[in-house]
C-alpha cells in the first residue's frame, strides 16, 4: 500500500469534523485537497469510508473501523515528530568531551568560556584521561568527541585539526641561553632536558625532533605536567620544552621561555567515532571550538594559516 501521513489526516479530520469544509479549515487546506485525499485513500484501501449526501458526511462501517484505530495513532505520530524536531535543535542538553590534563591546563577554559557564550542553555562537562584513555572513551562512546594532540586517525577515528602549537624552550632565567631571542635544538646538547610524557602526546614529537637534529641531551626526563617542569627549571634543574601555549599558565619569574628553531609543532585535533553522527548539541559545540579558537588565533596573530 502507498498511503501517506496527509491522506490520513485529511480522513481523520473529515472524521472528526463530519464536515469536508470543515475539515479543510482545521488543517488549512481547500475542500478539493481534502476531498482528494480522501478519495486516493479509499481507492488504496479498496473501500468506501464515507456516505457522503447534500446535507452530512457519516463514516461507513470501514471507515469506523478506520477511525476508531488510526486516529490516535496519527496524534502519537505528529508528537513524535514535534518532539524529533525539538531534540534536533542543539539549545540544550549535556555535552561529554575527553581531554588530557595537560590540554585542560591550557586552551581549553578559554576555549569553553567561547563556547558557553555561544550556547549558554548547553553543559559542557569535561573528562581528563591520558591521551590513550581520551581515544579509548572516543571509541567506546563514553563521550562525545575528545581533544588530543596529534592522535593517529584510524578506520574507527575522525580527526579535524583544531590548531598548531611550536615548541619553546623554558630556562632559569639566569642561564646564559636566557639572552637568546630564540635557541636551537643543537643548544640543548649535553643539558638535562625536561618535557613532558605521552600521557599527553607530547613526547613522541619532542624525541623525533632531537633525533632529527641529532641531539645528545645529558638526560631526558619525561614529567606528567608542564607544572612540573616549570617548577624544575626555575630551580635550575634543566631546561624544559614545552608547547608554546604552556605560558598562558603562568610562569615563574625565575624562569623565561624561548621559541626553539627549527620551529617543531604539534596539531591539537578534535576527535570523533568515525562514521557516526555527533548529537545536534555537541556538534554545536564542537564547530563553536573551532570558531573559538579561529577568533582567538587571529587576535594574537593576525597573518596565522587558516586550519
Amino acid at each position: 500500500m502507498n498511503i501517506s501521513l496527509p491522506q490520513l489526516k485529511a480522513f481523520a479530520a473529515v472524521a472528526r469534523n463530519k464536515s469536508f469544509t470543515r475539515a479543510a479549515v482545521e488543517l488549512g487546506l481547500t475542500q478539493s485537497a481534502i476531498s482528494r485525499s480522501v478519495r486516493e485513500l479509499e481507492e488504496e484501501i479498496d473501500q468506501r469510508l464515507f456516505d457522503r449526501t447534500t446535507r452530512q458526511v457519516e463514516l461507513t462501517e470501514a471507515g469506523l473501523r478506520l477511525s476508531q484505530r488510526i486516529c490516535h495513532l496519527i496524534d502519537e505520530v505528529e508528537q513524535t515528530l514535534r518532539e524529533s524536531q525539538v531534540a534536533a535543535k542543539p539549545s540544550a542538553g549535556t555535552v561529554q568531551i575527553a581531554t588530557d590534563p595537560v590540554l585542560t591546563s591550557m586552551s581549553v577554559p578559554a576555549w569553553l568560556a567561547g563556547c558557553r557564550k555561544a550556547w549558554p542553555a548547553i553543559s559542557i562537562q569535561l573528562r581528563d584521561r591520558p591521551q590513550e584513555g581520551v581515544l579509548q572513551s572516543v571509541r567506546n562512546g563514553e563521550v562525545d568527541f575528545g581533544l588530543a594532540t596529534d592522535p593517529v586517525a584510524g578506520d574507527d577515528l575522525y580527526c579535524e585539526p583544531l590548531c598548531v602549537d611550536t615548541y619553546h624552550a623554558v630556562l632559569p632565567a639566569r642561564h646564559p641561553l636566557a639572552t637568546h631571542d630564540t635557541i636551537s635544538w643543537g643548544e640543548l646538547a649535553d643539558s638535562a632536558v625536561l618535557t613532558l610524557d605521552q600521557q599527553c602526546g607530547v613526547q613522541p614529537a619532542v624525541e623525533k625532533a632531537l633525533t632529527h637534529h641529532r641531539v645528545r641531551t645529558g638526560s631526558l626526563q619525561l614529567l606528567g605536567h608542564f607544572a612540573a617542569v616549570f617548577g624544575m627549571v626555575a630551580l635550575g634543574l634543566g631546561i624544559g620544552v614545552v608547547p608554546s601555549r604552556a605560558m598562558g599558565a603562568g610562569l615563574s619569574a625565575n624562569a623565561v621561555m624561548r621559541p626553539l628553531r627549527p620551529q617543531v609543532s604539534s596539531t591539537v585535533m578534535l576527535v570523533r567515532r568515525r562514521g557516526r553522527s555527533l548529537k545536534p548539541n555537541a556538534a554545536a559545540i564542537w564547530d563553536a571550538l573551532r570558531v573559538q579558537e579561529y577568533r582567538d588565533a587571529r587576535e594574537t596573530s593576525p597573518t596565522m594559516p587558516v586550519l
